[in-house]
């Protein structure tokens, strides 16, 4: 039997359950959604000119995709703010979302309090902490999600009460259906990449096994899948305990192509996947063929997956689910538990004992 296809030796390996997070996916969507239906909303966004997302790490991401989800459908720009500045045009006219899973995330509480300084149009999405008491005392809308769940678990309640709300207030069409489908989607991408599914059935374990002790590079393209290829990016660091890499086309071909085009051991570590989709620009399909054939010359390992599903937001959820299951899996190959994150714990304490914590 290969290692991966003992799943009871994968959850003893998982003693947190991340795993189980993974496979919750699809109920997680099912709550989000009526979570974001069933917020109090007392904002307006008549004459709203932008909307800015402020959040860090698994708080971050859901704003991340659904800006990609978006793009061609907000009739206002969507930035994603991750740090402790507000952008100068931050004013009345923004609608300003601070996502904070904890509630206790600094640079979205120093976020927080300047925009609403500025007279921003403020809505919080937390499951409690400093921000929701921030929130409350100052009459500020806020999502309120549930806990117990490490953030970059927590996606669902990221994403999709964001962009119910946001089609709430008016600022892009009604995305019930398009999540219901991803629900669906998500169900079948969880049974095709979960634990009891055989590696040759598998892709996420094929994968794994194909990345295991290289250097993965995910490359998307905008405006989508670049932000599922940082999604890929930070589970791998944060599950697999492995450096990995992301970028996006077209950009990369004007520049980091180059490095890996010379060949020499710089391409040869490398393992690069490409995330693809059937919205993909045509030329972008054809630069990814073409980088794809170079990079394989060069020496790097190459292979692309490509997404699922009937919707949009479903076929961005296949890749995120496929990418989750497959640093799960990496870490089980390197004997890693997927939920411990002691670096950003010791950060964290030697941070809150610095002058200004």
């Amino acid at each position: 039997m290969r290692f991966l296809d003992d799943p009871e030796r994968l959850r003893r390996g998982d003693p947190s359950g991340m795993g189980r997070h993974m496979e919750n996916l699809p109920r997680q969507l099912e709550e989000a959604l009526e979570i974001g239906r069933g917020a109090a909303l007392s904002l307006s966004c008549d004459g709203a000119s932008s909307i800015v997302v402020f959040g860090m790490g698994g708080s971050a991401i859901g704003g991340e995709i659904a800006g990609g989800y978006l793009e061609d459908r907000l009739g206002v720009p969507l930035e994603i703010v991750r740090g402790y500045s507000v952008p100068a045009y931050v004013g009345p006219s923004t609608l300003v979302v601070v996502s904070s899973y904890s509630g206790n995330t600094e640079e979205a509480l120093s976020a927080y309090e300047a925009a609403a300084e500025r007279g921003a149009r403020m809505l919080c999405s937390t499951t409690g902490g400093k921000l929701a008491e921030l929130a409350e005392a100052a009459g500020h809308d806020t999502v309120r999600i549930p806990g117990g769940l490490p953030p970059r678990a927590a996606i669902g309640y990221g994403l999709v009460p964001l962009v119910v709300v946001l089609g709430r207030l008016g600022l892009t069409d009604d995305p019930s259906d398009e999540i219901a489908d991803a629900v669906d989607t998500a169900r079948e991408a969880v049974q095709a990449f979960g634990l009891e599914t055989l590696s040759e059935e598998n892709p996420a374990k094929d994968l794994a096994e194909w990345l295991d002790g290289h250097v993965p590079l995910i490359y998307g393209s905008e405006p989508r899948t670049a932000s599922v290829a940082s999604r890929w990016r930070a589970q791998f660091a944060e599950n697999s305990k492995v450096w990995a890499h992301s970028a996006a086309l077209p950009e990369l071909d004007h520049n980091e192509i180059v490095a890996l085009g010379e060949g020499g051991p710089a391409a040869r570590d490398k393992r690069v996947v490409f995330l693809r989709d059937g919205e993909d620009h045509p030329r972008v399909a054809l630069r990814i063929e073409i980088t794809g054939r170079m990079l394989r010359e060069a020496g790097a390992g190459v292979r692309e997956v490509v997404s699922f599903g009937r919707s949009r937001l479903a076929r961005l959820l296949s890749l995120v689910i496929l990418g989750d299951f497959t640093s799960l899996y990496l870490a089980a190959l390197s004997g890693v538990d997927p939920t411990v994150i002691a670096p950003i714990d010791a950060l964290k304490k030697a941070l809150s004992g610095s002058p200004g914590a």
